[in-house]
């Protein structure tokens, strides 16, 4: 399937009255699979340029700026992230990493912005932009901070806490007598670890002699930060815990009393 393809059903993806935008955009030879990356912001004007025809350009024109992010984000914006890789560590997204531009959605929106502040002859004002998703990324994490903070508070030595099973069950019995309330793993709290958000428990009941699954492995992702791109763990390991031992635990795999 060719590249000609693709951009016509994006663009009737885009087209504000569902019909079908024209035929005759100007695309890329290549495949789909080699669609061409831009290197860097001026260089998405000029695909975008190539890309849309003049019906879209004039409809981009007549909408606000958060107008045009807000409808487009899900269509072109899609469409953007996915073939000029900004999920996957293209050239274009390492461009947007030199400039503490990291997450897909933000490249999507400094791109939209800037394009459509081009298209109506303004500045384009970059460094604001990049302040503004820095800033709303750290407020986000000062906010993601203060919920833990006060969530693992909770948490007191002493404690009588109960097990979530978020790493599964270690029998079919078990998981059994979870579901139907007949018995919850309990644990004492007997340490905190206040920078990690850890608490240290000792089992004290399991609702099973195998005791119960601590860690699994299973579902973790591994981030390698020189491709940007991520794995699963080579090898499953699974740890297990028995009544009178001590594991520390992230705090969220342990119920508060009530």
């Amino acid at each position: 399937m060719k590249t000609l393809i693709i951009i016509s059903a994006l663009l009737f993806c885009l087209s504000t009255n569902g019909q079908k935008a024209s035929a005759t955009v100007a695309t890329s030879k290549a495949s789909v699979d080699s669609i061409y990356i831009p290197v860097d912001l001026d260089d998405c004007f000029k695909q975008l340029d190539k890309m849309l025809p003049d019906s879209i350009k004039l409809t981009i024109k007549v909408l606000t700026e958060n107008e045009f992010s807000g409808r487009y984000h899900l269509g072109l914006g899609m469409w953007m992230r996915n073939n000029w890789g900004l999920w996957k560590g293209s050239r274009l997204s390492k461009y947007f990493n030199s400039l503490d531009i990291y997450h897909p959605d933000d490249m999507t929106g400094v791109i939209f912005n800037s394009y459509h502040r081009t298209m109506l002859g303004n500045e384009i004002k970059l460094n604001e932009q990049v302040k503004f998703y820095k800033d709303y990324w750290e407020k986000s994490k000062l906010d993601d901070l203060g919920r833990r903070t006060k969530e693992f508070d909770l948490y007191k030595l002493g404690d009588s806490v109960s097990f979530k099973y978020n790493y599964g069950f270690t029998t079919k019995d078990q998981e059994k007598k979870f579901d139907e309330d007949i018995c919850a793993a309990k644990g004492i709290v007997t340490g905190k670890d206040k920078v990690n958000f850890f608490i240290k428990v000792r089992l004290i009941e399991s609702c099973d002699k195998s005791g119960i699954v601590s860690q699994d492995n299973k579902r973790a992702v591994i981030y390698d930060s020189k491709t940007g791109k991520t794995s699963k763990p080579k090898k499953r390991i699974i740890v297990y815990m028995k009544t009178g031992q001590e594991n520390w635990f992230n705090y969220n795999d342990w119920g508060t009393p009530d």
